[in-house]
């Protein structure tokens, strides 16, 4: 009895290869989703900062915000600021343990 417990045990802790590059994939999407908002936030940030005659009104509001958004995804897509890379390589091996049989 125990060893066909250990059995099912292994078969559910083995991830076929084909599913770790599936994981794979979605965690550096995620990595540079994560980039991304951290950029975007980054950005608002700096934007706030500055001082200014007047307050935008709520059209200029929402431009320099769709604009903030767009300049962080193409950071994160370009990998220039590199947060994202240095995410996927420190969580990647995590996948590769998950891997393993236990």
């Amino acid at each position: 009895m125990m060893s066909s417990i250990h059995a099912v045990h292994s078969t559910e802790t083995s991830v076929p290869s084909k599913d770790v590059d599936k994981e794979k994939n979605r965690l550096k999407q995620a990595c540079r989703d994560f980039e991304s908002l951290l950029a975007a936030q980054l950005v608002k940030s700096m934007r706030a900062s500055v001082l200014r005659d007047e307050e935008p009104d709520h059209a200029m509001g929402l431009y320099e915000s769709m604009l903030d958004e767009g300049l962080a995804d193409v950071w994160s897509r370009q990998e220039s600021l590199g947060l994202g890379q240095w995410l996927y390589r420190s969580l990647e091996p995590l996948l590769a343990k998950k891997e393993e049989p236990r």
